[in-house]
């Protein structure tokens, strides 16, 4: 299939319009009540869940809730249905992302929301979905034209609207983060203007190994996670997406030829700790690859990502393995994005 003319394609190249689009129609009033229980500390704790890349965009605003000495959890929707239940009290704000609304985890949390007394902020997509209606005034709409397949637009739009809630909800200077996501959209715009060329770089640098894993620490876990999830999704290969101290915690085992380690340059904090792993992966003989903004030519052999700062760095992440799930289709020889055994709602748990 012509990679032009497949919908999946082209939905990757439209998430600059709809970044800005987003950005545009932005609205914190919904905040506002909430906000303002956040900072007298009404709430007990905040619960951030969901399920598949909704639930991975949550991580970077998780992390900036603790760093801003919030009580916040991160747990997907099945298991805080089946087995962390407690956690759910009625002085909890419980922060639901889904980009449907619809599917089979969130109703089963819905119905257990409707006994009690907590409150419900949604981060999502489908004005119309139940998660919608139940939430009520305290939506984060997405403002993204449906997909149809693989989530891409609605992925950047609830990593970029749910981080300025986050500064919001934190006493930051959301205008600060709206700049930076402006300027993402921007770096985004011009990076797939080049997508061809940037296909072909990483043609030419990852060629299909037995094994494939995606390492990363910080806020790049969005991408980590998301990442191996679209790989299975688009391109029906199996990867694996961890926390790179985790990666050395037995993983490390795999490392060889038969080895590729896609690595996230991620915050600077830790870039000294990715460093070693990534020396030490060669050592050893497997291929370790950076995902890293162009100007960082220190860090090679590198698939590059667009050039951002601030909050727009988890979202820049996740354009390199998208382009990487059509170089691996192909070598496959599968239709990128299509799905075979699932559809665009998960309905069944």
């Amino acid at each position: 299939m012509n990679l032009e003319t497949n919908p999946y394609v082209q939905d990757i190249l439209s998430q600059a319009d709809a970044l800005q689009n987003a950005l545009a129609r932005f609205d914190m009033t919904p905040l506002k009540p909430i906000t303002s229980i956040v900072r007298r500390g009404g709430f007990d704790r905040i619960v951030l869940t969901g399920m598949g890349a909704s639930f991975y965009a949550a991580y970077p605003i998780w992390l900036r809730l603790v760093q801003a000495g919030l009580p916040a959890y991160w747990l997907d929707a099945s298991e805080l249905i089946h087995h962390a239940r407690p956690l759910l009290t009625g002085k909890t704000l419980l922060w639901v992302f889904s980009q449907s609304g619809r599917s089979a985890e969130i109703i089963a949390l819905l119905e257990q929301y409707e006994q009690d007394s907590m409150t419900l902020l949604a981060t999502v997509n489908d004005l119309s979905s139940p998660l919608a209606r139940t939430a009520g005034d305290f939506v984060i709409p997405l403002w993204a034209q449906p997909e149809q397949s693989v989530s891409t637009r609605t992925y950047l739009n609830t990593l970029a609207l749910s981080q300025l809630a986050a500064l919001v909800l934190t006493d930051d200077d959301a205008r600060i983060g709206i700049q930076q996501l402006q300027a993402t959209a921007a770096a985004i715009f011009e990076y797939l203007a080049d997508w061809k060329k940037h296909l072909q770089e990483i043609r030419s640098q990852i060629k299909l190994t037995r094994n494939l894993v995606l390492l990363g620490r910080g806020y790049s876990l969005a991408a980590v996670y998301t990442g191996a999830l679209i790989l299975g999704e688009a391109a029906k290969v199996g990867a694996i997406g961890l926390q790179a101290g985790e990666f050395r915690h037995g993983p490390l085992e795999l490392a060889g030829p038969e080895l590729t380690a896609l690595l996230f340059a991620g915050p600077l904090e830790t870039q000294p700790l990715m460093a070693r792993l990534h020396y030490d992966l060669l050592q050893i003989g497997a291929r370790s690859i950076w995902v890293a903004p162009l100007n960082s030519p220190s860090l090679k052999p590198q698939i590059p990502m667009p050039d951002v700062t601030g909050i727009g760095a988890p979202l820049a992440e996740i354009l390199p393995i998208q382009l990487l799930t059509l170089h691996l289709a192909a070598e496959l020889g599968v239709e990128a994005g299509k799905f075979l055994h699932i559809g665009k709602v998960t309905l069944s748990e």
